[in-house]
């Protein structure tokens, strides 16, 4: 049992901590699919995929949207 209160400092700190370890990788990988997706939704348009599978095309554009959104705060 721990003797950690909800006001302790340590335990805040430790909860800073562990958000950043997470918040970082999930907005750098939001970031740059954001940067990356553009390219890949265009060459499957040029290649004519959209007309094969346009849920594909649907789904990367909603990944594209997810990026723009995770990543919004990379780098500030």
């Amino acid at each position: 049992m721990s003797s950690a209160t909800p006001l302790d400092p340590i335990a805040s700190t430790d909860r800073q901590t562990l958000q950043s370890a997470v918040e970082y990788p999930v907005r750098l990988l939001g970031f740059w699919s954001a940067v990356v997706m553009p390219f890949v939704i265009l060459s499957l348009l040029a290649a004519g995929v959209a007309q094969q599978s346009p849920a594909l095309v649907g789904g990367l554009v909603a990944a594209n949207v997810a990026g723009l959104v995770l990543g919004r705060e990379y780098k500030r």
